[in-house]
């Protein structure tokens, strides 16, 4: 297996905002490059992978002819349906990012549990505070 080369500064595809993803697109469009050019340039990444093609889709262009002439379809459906997509696709990162830091919660409390069990099983000591122990005054 090749492994990935990580630059810094570049980001994987679901991080890109919508603005970013727009954005991405306009200047594909403008310069004529080819996906893979400007896919290597934001990402560092050798492959595309179809992102382009279903951000394009997500955005509400239509693909014209394989050299990606695109144009815009109904500009009444396309910002209606953009401003929703927009909205989706945030509210998804939204979604991902929870997740992520959810699974990282429950990592860290295993981990502590598991530490904290091995302790008091080899030190033979009782670290977790008994529920019916009193507060001492002082």
């Amino acid at each position: 297996m090749e492994k990935r080369q990580v630059i810094i500064g570049l980001k994987s595809p679901r991080e890109f905002t919508y603005e970013e993803r727009k954005m991405i697109l306009d200047e594909y469009f403008q310069t004529g490059c080819k996906k893979r050019d400007i896919w290597k340039k934001y990402t560092g990444q050798p492959e595309e992978k179809g992102y382009l093609l279903k951000w394009m889709r997500q955005l509400g262009y239509e693909d014209i002819d394989k050299r990606c002439k695109l144009t815009l379809s109904n500009n009444n459906t396309m910002s209606k349906r953009t401003n929703e997509t927009a909205k989706n696709v945030q509210l998804k990162q939204k979604i991902e990012q929870l997740e992520k830091a959810l699974v990282q919660s429950e990592l860290r409390a295993t981990a502590l549990d598991t530490m904290i069990d091995i302790a008091e099983k080899e030190l033979k000591i009782n670290i977790r505070k008994k529920s019916n122990t009193k507060q001492s005054l002082k």
